[in-house]
């Protein structure tokens, strides 16, 4: 298993989408927080509102990482070193298991670099411009912002668990791509689309799908001209649930299909 997480994380140093990736995440927090600043000044009632802030444009993420999860976790099938990899004996459930690990570690990297990046910049701003700095809502902003980050953490690791389910069953590059896409952008279509609907099944699944969930911790749901927000206990409950269930799901169904199904590249 150590070799094998060592080479894929040689692989990832040396990969262009990653880097370009990076540089992409880097520039978007460096833009924003200098945008934000341009418009609304950068007086801050507390040293962490800028996180706080940065977690409602967290949503973009979900557009861009899955599509680098897919090309990752299908690599190894589009070229071939999937098939050399088990036949040097990395067991098949270590392959998916590693390959998993790592997407998560690429997603801690991203989200450490775009919200660490645009607290920096943003409060070197507020510095270098004498904006007042406060500390009437610290306590406030550190457990909102600490709450959105792990649970985009905990939602991006779902989404990188479908989308590693999708890549083993299909495994090609292209075909997979097109499979998140659909599934990126249909889990956006249940959250705007059936939360109105009068059928309760519909609603249900809306009520229940990922991105409804990510809209409502990132301050972005909407309903009636309201924006909702999580507040109870029930549901923070539901908002954890949700995903553990959907990445034990999909690790169970991506195993379960590299197992029966023999590797022909």
């Amino acid at each position: 298993m150590k070799d094998f997480l060592r080479a894929e994380v040689y692989f990832l140093r040396k990969d262009v989408a990653f880097k370009s990736i990076t540089v992409l995440f880097a520039l978007a927090s460096l833009g924003l927080a200098v945008a934000l600043g341009r418009i609304g000044g950068y007086a801050l009632s507390s040293p962490i509102e800028p996180l706080r802030t940065a977690v409602s444009f967290s949503i973009f993420l979900y557009f861009i990482i899955p599509m680098f999860i897919c090309f990752f976790i299908t690599e190894g099938f589009e070229y071939g070193s999937v098939q050399n990899i088990i036949a040097l004996g990395q067991s098949r459930q270590g392959y998916i298991l590693g390959k998993y690990l790592l997407g998560v570690v690429v997603i801690l990297w991203w989200l450490l670099q775009f919200f660490g990046l645009f607290l920096i910049v943003y409060l070197s701003a507020a510095l270098i411009t004498g904006s007042p700095v406060g500390h009437e809502t610290t306590a406030e902003d550190i457990s909102t912002a600490m709450r959105a980050v792990g649970l985009n953490i905990l939602y991006l690791a779902a989404y990188s668990a479908v989308v590693m389910m999708l890549g083993v069953m299909i495994r090609k590059a292209a075909s997979a791509i097109v499979a998140t896409l659909f599934f990126v952008f249909g889990n956006f279509l249940l959250t705007g689309y059936l939360q109105g609907t009068s059928s309760a099944f519909l609603r249900l699944l809306s009520d229940h799908a990922l991105m409804t969930q990510i809209m409502k911790f990132s301050g972005m749901y909407v309903e009636n001209s309201q924006v909702i927000l999580l507040t109870g206990t029930s549901d923070y409950v539901r908002a954890v649930l949700t995903p553990v269930i959907v990445i034990i799901v999909c690790l169970t169904a991506a195993l379960l299909s590299l197992e029966k199904r023999d590797i022909h590249i």
